[in-house]
């Protein structure tokens, strides 16, 4: 019995001379695949809901309100199934858009991408590869943030003028220009400015959004080459334009509503 006692006092000293060594021999240093994995625990935003709430409106009066609204609509119309919830950037788009963004609660990958107008008048489904479509009001007050820029206001012979139309965010428009002495300045298909002769005419500028038309006048001069150095600056070449559009018919030329496309949640 005494011998039986004795071995098995060496045995549980054995084992307890071993575990003090583990303790004191150098841990094993982690791997990449674990250093990695701790770090994007460590940096996943969704975590620091501080840093997120630094970029975006999470709560509140305005997110009810905003997202809300999504929530109203038809899910066949925004798209959003199952569990999903929103951020919105706290930087309004053209001072007149709040961007909306959906996540699926699971996987945190991104499902849907609004534009909310501030005032509620209208909501934008921003889609990839697509335009942007009108899910919701209409583009009435919308037109109220248009600018239409005619560039140079004083053209000389031998280049070109350009139209610019400014609307908030990626919101698609048609644009039509008339030039209304043809003989001064005409439009061409690229819708620039061609000047013909020295003289004065109007443009007549048509914006179409949803079903709305704008229609604004812009003046604009030809000046002989000479007194070019005493115009404002030009646009010269032939390749000046507003930008690649797609003829609408009718002398309608569609542009923007460049869709943000659907990627991962990060």
């Amino acid at each position: 019995m005494k011998k039986w006692q004795i071995l098995l006092g060496t045995l549980c000293f054995s084992l307890a001379g071993l575990t003090a060594l583990a303790a004191d021999a150098p841990q094993a240093a982690p791997t990449e695949t674990a250093a990695k994995t701790a770090a994007v625990v460590l940096t996943d935003p969704t975590v620091n809901v501080k840093n997120l709430s630094d970029f975006y409106i999470l709560k509140g009066s305005t997110y009810d309100r905003v997202t809300g609204l999504l929530k109203n609509l038809p899910s066949q119309t925004t798209g959003l199934v199952g569990d999903y919830y929103f951020r919105i950037d706290k930087n309004v788009v053209g001072d007149y858009f709040y961007h909306v963004k959906a996540y699926d609660t699971a996987s945190h990958v991104l499902i849907g991408n609004y534009f909310v107008a501030k005032d509620e008048s209208c909501a934008w489904k921003m889609q990839s590869g697509e335009n942007a479509a009108l899910i919701y009001g209409n583009t009435e007050k919308l037109m109220d943030k248009v600018e239409v820029v005619v560039y140079p206001k004083k053209i000389p012979l031998g280049s070109y003028g350009i139209i610019r139309v400014h609307v908030p965010g990626m919101i698609p428009y048609d644009v039509k220009a008339t030039s209304l002495n043809t003989k001064v300045a005409a439009i061409t298909d690229k819708m620039n400015i061609e000047p013909v002769q020295a003289g004065k005419t109007d443009l007549v500028i048509d914006v179409k959004i949803g079903d709305t038309v704008r229609t604004v006048t812009k003046q604009v001069t030809v000046v002989d080459t000479a007194d070019a150095r005493t115009s404002s600056p030009s646009h010269s070449g032939p390749n000046v334009g507003v930008g690649i559009g797609i003829g609408w018919g009718g002398g309608w030329h569609h542009h923007g509503g460049v869709g943000i496309g659907i990627g991962p949640w990060w």
